[in-house]
């Protein structure tokens, strides 16, 4: 597996994730937007593909801002995985998320 490879499959990993918390995942800018299903600007958490890391307004919701905390976690359990155990949990989400 390439690094590019990797970062495709860890960005779409956390994409996943950040769907399964209730967001709505905005790719029409350099960085990721999650938005919420309230819709409200204020509680989105912005996710750069490049680094991997996310960012959401301090006077976010709390919601916000423990789901934000949450995908950091996230973000920080993938990226220690190798990358034949990343590619292969990458196949399990799949295919559990499928229906």
């Amino acid at each position: 597996m390439t690094k590019t490879e990797r970062n495709k499959t860890i960005n779409k990993l956390v994409y996943i994730y950040a769907e399964s918390l209730g967001y709505e995942v905005d790719m029409s800018e350099i960085n990721v937007t999650f938005i919420p299903e309230s819709g409200n600007m204020d509680d989105c958490i912005e996710y750069r593909r490049s680094t991997h890391t996310v960012a959401a307004y301090n006077w976010a919701c709390a919601k916000t801002l423990n789901d934000e905390k949450l995908i950091e976690d996230y973000i920080d359990y993938i990226t220690s995985f190798t990358d034949d155990a990343i590619e292969l949990y990458m196949r399990a989400v799949v295919f559990t998320t499928q229906k």
